[in-house]
């Protein structure tokens, strides 16, 4: 295990609402924490008063303004499925799938960007092909769906 196991920034909430980061002591944006979640640095917001943690609705607010911008992530449709899921009884299950889709994307952009790095003496189109492949099996394996087309699959 690595020796810079990275320690949880505390991010305080005012009731001002300012955001107060313990770690460089200052307030913060919520433009600040959406750089935090992309830079992956641990933190937890916690209410200054009662120490109880929002970091999931300084999330929620963080998402709100982005999908208040321009060029929003969710459509209308999509926005009105999540809701619908909402006090349903498969609603862990989606949010399950939700999670691993998030992840098998993140994972697939590491991929590509290190494939594209180390590309010198590789043809672009044979990596693009073989991620494509890589997802299609996954998202297959996912769904509980078999590719008729493999030939590994030994039950034909």
């Amino acid at each position: 295990m690595s020796e810079e196991k990275k320690s949880v920034r505390i991010i305080k909430k005012y009731p001002n609402r300012r955001l107060y980061d313990t770690e460089s002591s200052r307030y913060i944006t919520l433009t600040e924490v959406r750089q935090l979640v992309i830079d992956e640095v641990p933190f937890i917001v916690v209410e200054k008063k009662t120490d109880e943690d929002i970091t999931r609705s300084i999330l929620l607010q963080i998402i709100l303004e982005q999908e208040s911008e321009s060029n929003p992530l969710f459509s209308n449709d999509n926005l009105q499925r999540f809701i619908r899921y909402y006090g349903s009884t498969p609603q862990q299950g989606f949010s399950e799938f939700i999670g691993q889709s998030l992840q098998f994307f993140h994972e697939q952009q590491l991929g590509l960007g290190k494939a594209f790095e180390g590309i010198t003496g590789q043809n672009p189109m044979s990596v693009w092909a073989d991620m494509t492949k890589k997802n299609m099996d996954t998202w297959g394996q996912m769904m509980g769906i078999t590719n008729p087309n493999d030939k590994s699959d030994k039950t034909k």
